[in-house]
């Protein structure tokens, strides 16, 4: 059935290089990449917020508004939802300003960046396989084929993955002008490669590895490499890395896991054979695949460490008949080492982590069929057999996006798919929770915490499970169990210390609250309930001192309005506390009318 339109798509393109000019050939090529990446997530834009979409974007203060860019830029990520976190990715922020700016929280928005990032990605890797190895088709091929692969759902259909697609537009677009710098010498390129690194280090940690790949092509294609071109690139390598340690603490990351790096090792071979076999058979794809430990005899072990070597050995000796196969797989290991948990970081491998090095598997990819497309004779199998393949990926690219559609499935999915991960299990607590089915959540939370006993999170939420149902003091033992384990748990002892208030233990409460503030300075919240725990206690003056840093924080905190007014007028300070009810009435929030009754003399008076 297919056998007429490859036949007429073959003989078009067989004569299309003395028709078209190469600009305009390129532009149909990128209107193909864009059809074909548009049409198989369209169905993401039904997607709902998931996983780390709720604290990255629902429920984070800093998205909206543009004024708090400074903050952006001078804090973590999960700073906006008052977490502690040692990832620092400002422009990942800076993108959800700009969604909340155009849709607030409509989720369809969001999906739309991403796929837009995803087109503009597969559209910088044409860009960047046409300067490299000046082949248009290759460059085609490449990129449907990057486009097509349901190995970056994850990435895409992923409201919170979108750092992938941000880094890799700018380390691929960086590369293209480093390239052109080298023939031209122009400063003006030199400056947009510069520019272009900078965003992809604000994007993600792993953009440190662009200069290593600068090296790769001078090595590869035996191109003089000038030291001097590459003092710049280490400055603003080393201002990040200062940025990262003042406002992140950490150089990478950080995780509650103390592992040892032989301990960690085998999990990189496990990895590289899992990644092999996605790849080639990408099926039962799954969030989560957790921070777990291997030895050395484990099958998947040994089969990935015989890949690594028979990929080393496959680079070396091509390294001179064959550059693209030698720059390629060099290119997929240099970009898989800052995800490769070598170094510690919160699981031994990621779907999302092979969006950057898996460019490296479609430019070979794409060569094979390449040197099929430019032989007459294999000229219509190679396109058949390239056709049906980019149809398989994207059949499956399609149903994988149904994954992340709603929460609900998403959990029973991913448990589904991979029975152990304990925030799978607590993250789906966490909704049997928002539908009013507490006794499902706890079963949940006592799941994540048995599979994880160290998961600070999972005590925290079943702790206020137990509080909501009345069970106060089984509460307060989860909270605690979480802040034991994670002294810098900022909501644990939030909710100790409001906990610890309705039981009338205010020393206690005023004791939690004042952790929550030291470590979450910008909690409007937690310092109005401090605030509440002094009043309560008769040390007005400190209470009055908090409620105006709540206003401090947020002037538009109407709580903070009402107990100032409440108190000033108990100081008799009625001018200061007509001021605040006033502006409790202009926020549009309701004032009890006795109150307001007990205020009308002296406005009067007035």
């Amino acid at each position: 059935m297919i056998r007429r339109p490859v036949l007429i798509f073959c003989r078009y393109y067989k004569f299309m290089p003395t028709k078209l000019s190469g600009k305009f050939k390129s532009v149909i090529f990128i209107i193909l990449i864009i059809i074909l990446g548009s049409t198989i997530y369209f169905n993401s834009l039904g997607g709902d917020f998931i996983w780390d979409d709720a604290g990255l974007v629902k429920n984070n203060a800093y998205i909206k508004n543009w004024s708090s860019l400074n903050q952006v830029f001078t804090k973590n990520i999960w700073a906006g939802c008052g977490e502690n976190s040692t990832a620092y990715r400002p422009l990942q922020i800076v993108t959800y300003i700009a969604d909340y700016s155009l849709w607030k929280l409509d989720v369809r928005g969001y999906h739309l960046t991403n796929i837009l990032l995803h087109l503009l990605a597969a559209i910088a890797l044409y860009w960047f396989v046409s300067v490299l190895f000046h082949s248009e088709i290759l460059a085609l091929f490449s990129s449907l084929l990057f486009i097509s692969h349901p190995v970056h759902v994850e990435a895409v259909s992923y409201i919170s993955g979108r750092a992938d697609s941000l880094v890799t537009i700018f380390i691929l677009i960086s590369f293209v002008f480093y390239l052109k710098f080298l023939q031209t010498k122009r400063v003006s390129t030199w400056v947009m490669m510069l520019l272009c690194f900078i965003f992809a280090l604000l994007s993600r940690e792993n953009a440190l590895i662009l200069p290593v790949l600068f090296i790769l092509y001078h090595y590869t294609f035996k191109q003089k490499l000038e030291i001097k071109q590459f003092w710049p690139l280490l400055g603003v390598a080393g201002v990040y890395i200062i940025l990262r340690l003042v406002f992140a603490n950490t150089l990478l990351y950080d995780t509650p896991i103390k592992t040892v790096f032989m301990q960690r090792l085998p999990g990189f071979f496990v990895a590289i054979a899992n990644y092999t076999k996605i790849l080639f058979w990408p099926v039962n794809l799954h969030m989560d695949y957790g921070n777990i430990l291997f030895g050395f005899l484990t099958f998947k072990a040994i089969l990935g460490f015989s890949i690594i070597l028979l990929l080393l050995v496959c680079a070396f000796r091509s390294k001179d008949t064959n550059r693209l196969v030698f720059f390629s797989i060099f290119w997929l290991l240099i970009t898989l080492l800052p995800v490769s948990n070598l170094y510690p970081i919160n699981s031994y491998m990621a779907e999302h982590w092979l969006y950057l090095p898996a460019i490296g598997f479609f430019i070979i990819l794409g060569k094979l069929f390449t040197s099929w497309y430019e032989r007459d004779k294999f000229k219509l199998i190679g396109l058949s057999l390239l056709i049906c393949l980019i149809f398989s990926w994207s059949c499956l690219t399609v149903k994988q996006n149904n994954y992340w559609r709603s929460e609900l499935s998403f959990y029973k999915k991913t448990i589904e798919r991979a029975s152990r991960s304990a925030r799978a299990h607590n993250n789906l607590g966490i909704l049997y929770l928002k539908l009013g089915n507490k006794d499902e959540a706890i079963k949940e939370y006592s799941k994540a915490i048995a599979l994880n006993p160290g998961f600070a999170y999972a005590y925290c939420n079943l702790g206020d499970v137990y509080c909501d149902l009345g069970n106060n003091l089984e509460g307060i033992k989860m909270y605690l169990k979480a802040v034991q384990i994670d002294p810098l748990y900022i909501a644990a002892y939030e909710n100790l210390g409001n906990v610890y208030y309705n039981l009338g233990q205010i020393d206690k409460s005023i004791e939690m609250l004042s952790k929550s503030v030291l470590l979450a300075p910008n909690n409007v919240k937690a310092y109005n309930n401090l605030a509440s725990g002094y009043a309560q206690k008769g040390e007005i003056d400190q209470a009055i001192r908090l409620w105006n840093k709540c206003i401090e924080l947020d002037p538009k905190y109407t709580t903070a309005h009402f107990n100032l007014s409440v108190f000033y007028f108990k100081r008799k300070e009625y001018d200061l506390a007509i001021r605040h009810c006033d502006q409790v009435i202009a926020l549009g929030d309701q004032v009890d009318w006795r109150f307001q009754e007990e205020l009308k003399p002296f406005r009067n008076k007035k």
